[in-house]
């Protein structure tokens, strides 16, 4: 199955700790949705803006894991998503939302893991700071 990592799990070496057998694809970018924090990220509809991230595929057994480790249905949520790569195609994949939403910045220590993420996939590192300062 396909997984939308727009967090944590972009860090391809922090997504291997946990899913050893996830298969990064590529870049994708959600529309419609915003990033935010809540102290960890999260993304809510918005319309006009866009979540860039990457697309993993995963096994059933690697999405319960993810679930009890993202803390599924309590914490996270998931959710269907559209996505679309640079060529137009689109894939439907699962990603996770917070339950509770409120803005918070991150710890720096969890920040640094989404920066490692954002340079494994190549994405600019603008929306990520943008979400930090909560703009």
């Amino acid at each position: 199955m396909l997984y939308f990592a727009y967090a944590s799990n972009l860090s391809k070496k922090y997504m291997a700790s946990r899913c050893p057998n996830a298969l990064p694809l590529k870049k994708v970018i959600l529309k419609n949705y915003k990033l935010t924090f809540n102290e960890l990220a999260d993304i809510i509809p918005f319309e006009g803006e866009e979540v860039v991230g990457g697309l993993y595929l995963i096994s059933k057994q690697e999405l319960e894991k993810l679930d009890i480790l993202e803390g599924y249905p309590d914490l996270y949520d998931r959710i269907v998503v559209e996505l679309e790569d640079e060529f137009g195609n689109k894939y439907e994949a699962l990603a996770y939302t917070m339950v509770e939403k409120s803005l918070q910045a991150p710890p720096d220590n969890y920040y640094k893991i989404l920066v490692e993420g954002y340079e494994d996939w190549g994405i600019e590192l603008e929306r990520l700071e943008k979400a930090k300062n909560m703009e």
